[in-house]
């Protein structure tokens, strides 16, 4: 079994100044441009904890947007894992945004990303395990199996619902 790591040795940050080009017709921030940012944050902070690699993105959930980016502003997000399964990773990532002119900085987004290691051909392969070391670290990996057992039951249920689905040239839906 490989050695427990420490969620604050996964923990990643990434920044940017936004411009125009990511921006809707508001002027703030598109949220897909912060999902992509995210996911890549997340993706790191899971790549430090597997050891390298690969790793591939298996969700993105909890993505609450707390207010507006805008042009012109610095975007920071930091990311810490904060569950590890046999070959899962989920990572807690949040978005801050501030003025350049001010020290003004305020939380727009929290989520977490669920990451899976991958070996050479592409096949799930396992993680060390998480040391929990403070009693916060334990309650956010015990919040994190709650989490996940949300996540795979939304898993289970797309998987039945696109097993069952039906085009529109199905006799039986006519």
């Amino acid at each position: 079994m490989e050695t427990a790591k420490r969620a604050a040795d996964s923990r990643v940050s990434l920044a940017i100044i936004t411009d125009p080009g990511q921006a809707n017709f508001f002027g703030t921030l598109h949220g897909g441009v912060m999902l992509r940012l995210a996911d890549e944050c997340g993706a790191v902070a899971a790549l430090r904890h597997a050891g390298g690699g690969r790793v591939t993105t298996a969700a993105i959930d909890s993505m609450t947007f707390l207010g507006p980016v805008y042009v012109g502003e610095r975007v920071e997000l930091v990311a810490e894992v904060t569950y590890v399964g046999r070959s899962s990773l989920e990572a807690r990532i949040e978005i801050i945004a501030e003025p350049l002119d001010r020290v003004e900085r305020r939380q727009v987004a929290l989520g977490y990303g669920l990451y899976v290691a991958l070996d050479d051909q592409g096949h799930p392969r396992p993680v060390p395990p998480l040391l929990l070391e403070t009693e916060a670290e334990r309650r956010e990996a015990e919040a994190a199996q709650r989490r996940q057992a949300v996540r795979l039951a939304r898993r289970a249920e797309a998987a039945s619902a696109f097993s069952g689905h039906h085009t529109d040239t199905d006799t039986d839906r006519r």
